[in-house]
């Protein structure tokens, strides 16, 4: 016999997972105590339960694969939403096991209580509460199919007090379902070749999740062979090679004027596995069949056809399958050279920095700063990003490809990058794992500095201070010029507060002294903070260009 903690940790065995975020709660003591027994699984103590998610996120985004959180009760559940909404968004598989009041307390407004099912409905594939412990593993089973099948997503399993505590017996042994590959119909890859065969100037637009690095690798042979310009959708830009000649750019916030108008003449757009939205539409403008343009979407669920752009042909196919259909394909390329040319010149003009130039800031110029820092990381650097201003350098500056990786938020939600930098620190603990966010996301999760002084983890993060929330204050100063309203902030001794959790620690507020500091960041061989000093109006003057 076993009790329902131990049955859900075999559970998680049999899934192959081998790490799990978490805030403790006294709702699944059970399931902590299981984990004693089971050390093939690491648990790591988070300090906030938005930071579980974001880091359980960051994980899923890394490793093509399900990741695994804890929380407990209705507190746990509504910080932890805010990374239920990023996976949702993002198509990113996870599953959040919440611990809830007992069975017997329903109803009765208990301590803590809340609808678990009600609340998430809209935030996952799928929400369901385990109410016999005995169905623990088929319902585990169920929960990391729903994750990758069809749309990739999180689902949240529910896990009353009672139902964890009593031992059992017959609860039998979780047993994986296999998640069937999706693939193309013939007439699908007919009309597929039909259409580049008549195409004067196509555009491949690749996003989306699970693209595991042989697929990434495949479609830079694709691309090269039949002279195929390739766009990132928004916070997708590691699917392909920023260096590959037929790399032309991403659709994102603040895209590239000429990219956007070439989008626009495109005759042809074929959609692979992006989930399509006002970001990469640029607010619903683009994509919409403008100009007798055709669109094919390629995605494994039906469900996101039309829903951000007019369709001519839906194809519902993982991106496997549909990668060796193209490379099997005779595609003449040689009539759009000049234009997969054009556009690869348009993005190489666009990505440039003039080197020591640029208008005189109080701060940090943080184009010069990128300008160092691209020259600095490696080929497999692991980067996160944030919702604000800054990320536009991060966009527009950096230079995306397999082995490295970017992870950011599709939702736009502030406060993803650090925690998900510490998780992927710790799943990577051999390689470089750089953080960007804000002055104001870091603040929303930058006491998880302690997760990672805790365990071990080594990301540098960098915070770029302007003193302000200054996406918001761009539109302040578009809307209502010259009148602010709480969008200054407050910040805390960004070095002295990174130093008290046993951080490496610095400021940086001339570009001359970035390239010292990084390498004192590295040498510390410790989680590290670098704070970027910077004027609020470089990011107004950056989202004009």
């Amino acid at each position: 016999m076993s009790h329902g903690g131990k049955i859900i940790v075999e559970s998680l065995v049999a899934h192959g997972v081998r790490r799990v975020s978490c805030v403790a709660g006294e709702s699944y003591l059970p399931v902590l105590d299981a984990f004693l027994d089971f050390p093939q699984i690491e648990v790591v103590t988070c300090r906030q339960e938005s930071g579980v998610s974001f880091m359980a996120a960051g994980w899923a985004a890394l490793e093509n694969a399900p990741a695994v959180a804890f929380v407990t009760r209705a507190p746990g559940a509504c910080n932890a939403a805010v990374g239920l909404h990023e996976a949702m968004q993002s198509s990113t598989p996870l599953v959040l096991f919440v611990g809830l009041i007992a069975k017997a307390d329903r109803g009765r407004e208990a301590f803590q209580e809340f609808d678990m099912v009600q609340m998430f409905g809209s935030l996952s594939k799928w929400a369901a509460v385990i109410d016999d412990a005995r169905d623990i593993p088929a319902i585990v089973a169920r929960a990391f199919h729903e994750a990758v099948s069809g749309r990739p997503g999180p689902v949240v399993i529910g896990l009353p007090e009672d139902v964890l505590f009593p031992e059992v017996d017959g609860a039998g042994q979780a047993s994986p379902i296999a998640v069937e590959s999706i693939s193309p119909k013939d007439k699908d890859i007919a009309a597929l070749r039909e259409a580049l065969q008549k195409a004067e100037r196509p555009i491949m637009l690749v996003g989306g999740s699970l693209w595991r690095d042989e697929d990434c690798h495949a479609l830079e042979g694709i691309a090269d062979r039949a002279e195929l310009p390739v766009v990132a959708s928004f916070r997708r830009q590691d699917i392909f090679n920023h260096r590959h000649r037929c790399y032309a750019g991403e659709l994102v916030f603040g895209a590239n004027p000429k990219l956007v108008e070439r989008i626009r003449q495109a005759d042809l757009v074929l959609i692979l596995n992006a989930r399509v939205t006002d970001p990469t539409t640029q607010g619903y403008t683009l994509l919409q069949g403008d100009k007798g343009q055709k669109i094919i979407h390629v995605y494994p669920s039906k469900s996101v056809f039309g829903k951000g752009c007019k369709v001519d042909i839906g194809v519902e196919s993982h991106i496997s399958p549909v990668l060796k259909a193209l490379a099997g394909m005779e595609i003449d390329g040689s009539r759009w050279a000049d234009w997969r040319s054009e556009a690869r010149k348009d993005y190489e003009q666009w990505n440039h920095i003039e080197p020591g130039r640029g208008q005189k800031w109080n701060g940090a110029d943080v184009t010069q700063v990128f300008a160092v820092l691209r020259d600095l990381l490696p080929d497999d650097v692991i980067l996160t990003g944030d919702a604000g201003n800054f990320s536009g350098w991060v966009q527009r500056y950096l230079r995306y490809g397999r082995p490295g990786r970017l992870l950011a938020p599709g939702s736009g939600s502030m406060g993803y990058a650090v925690p998900a930098a510490i998780g992927a620190s710790i799943a990577r603990p051999d390689r470089l794992v750089v953080g960007f966010c804000g002055d104001g996301g870091f603040m929303m999760t930058g006491q998880e500095l302690a997760t990672a002084a805790h365990h071990g983890a080594k990301p540098v993060i960098i915070v770029f201070n302007n003193g302000t929330y200054g996406t918001i204050r761009m539109h302040q100063e578009r809307e209502y010029p010259g009148r602010h309203s709480a969008t200054d902030l407050t910040n805390p001794d960004f070095v002295r507060l990174a130093q008290s959790y046993g951080a490496f620690a610095a400021r940086v507020e001339n570009v001359r002294n970035f390239k010292s500091v990084w390498k004192k960041a590295l040498e510390s061989n410790k989680v590290a903070l670098i704070e970027i000093v910077m004027d609020p109006r470089q990011s107004t003057a950056m989202s004009k260009l």
